[in-house]
């Protein structure tokens, strides 16, 4: 008959598995099928932290928006 599958489902358990290619196509991709026999499916991953990462952002600091805004004031009360 037909094959039998198994589907990756993390929901609800966490981040899923995450592997890193190097080579002809390097990046960051989500385990996104894997099989009894070992076959992996793989998805790019598009998390924020990913697509950031590919463009080579990093997040901000306090001294980087200090230096480009002003000193951060204590919060007012208000809100």
């Amino acid at each position: 008959m037909g094959t039998s599958r198994t589907i990756c489902d993390h929901l609800g358990m966490g981040k899923p598995a995450h592997v890193t290619l190097s080579g002809d196509i390097a990046g960051d991709y989500i385990v996104k099928d894997k099989r009894p026999d070992g076959e992996l499916t793989l998805v790019p991953d598009t998390s924020a932290e990913a697509v950031l990462g590919r463009l080579g952002h990093t997040p901000a600091t306090l001294a980087d928006l200090e230096s480009e805004y002003g000193p951060v004031l204590p919060a007012d009360g208000e809100g």
